[in-house]
């Protein structure tokens, strides 16, 4: 992304350009001055008060905030051993952009270790599944792929606001446009709905693994 900054704040992010096909920026990623400047960004540590679920908190300082932190580590190792903290990373462009975590592997590390999760919290079925079925989990199809297709279903993705790998949707434009069948299967209904598909399939949140073992024993 080109981000252009004047005077120290963000005035405009543009993407690449260029020929096709190239990683553009989505329009999520185009939209990030709204969220780095929003105004209900938090920016400074916060206590709750009151209790859990009201929503009320007070401001506190970073010394206040890391004592606070520090402490209940402490508390918890001595009490119940290092085993007894959990670190549990994540996805996103957060985890990213502070190393995925590894900072605070580290020091929960020098503090005496920590449990972890075993696998991937997010793709354990399929890449177990890829892995037992072909010896690899790298099995995907290049995007360009997508306009050999006859229908092409679209499973909780909305690549015309999250860029799902290189130019996803400069794709499946081209595939609307030979008249391949494209199913949308998602609770909401999102653009990337409005924009292409010819079937929507309104699915219930936490249903997608009884649909999903339906429609492989079909």
């Amino acid at each position: 992304m080109k981000v252009h900054v004047k005077k120290g704040m963000i005035t405009k992010i543009e993407s690449d350009e260029g020929e096709e096909p190239q990683l553009r920026a989505c329009l999520r990623g185009r939209a990030m001055r709204q969220r780095v400047y929003a105004s209900d960004r938090i920016k400074y540590p916060l206590r709750r008060v009151g209790n859990r679920g009201q929503g009320k908190f007070e401001r506190i300082s970073w010394k206040e905030a890391l004592s606070a932190i520090a402490g209940e580590l402490k508390r918890i190792k001595e009490t119940y051993g290092s085993q007894s903290i959990m670190f549990m990373g994540g996805g996103g462009d957060t985890t990213f952009f502070h190393g995925g975590g590894r900072g605070v592997q580290k020091v929960l590390s020098l503090l005496g270790g920590y449990s972890s999760a075993w696998g991937y919290n997010s793709w354990e079925g399929a890449m177990f599944a890829s892995a037992a079925t072909f010896g690899t989990i790298h099995v995907e199809n290049s995007r360009d792929d997508l306009l050999n297709s006859r229908m092409i279903i679209l499973w909780g993705c909305d690549p015309a606001i999250t860029t799902h790998s290189t130019n996803t949707m400069w794709y499946l434009i081209q595939a609307k446009e030979k008249g391949v069948k494209i199913v949308c299967i998602d609770p909401v209904f999102s653009d990337t709905n409005a924009t292409l598909t010819d079937r929507w399939i309104p699915i219930r949140p936490s249903t997608d693994a009884a649909m999903a073992i339906a429609m492989a024993t079909q």
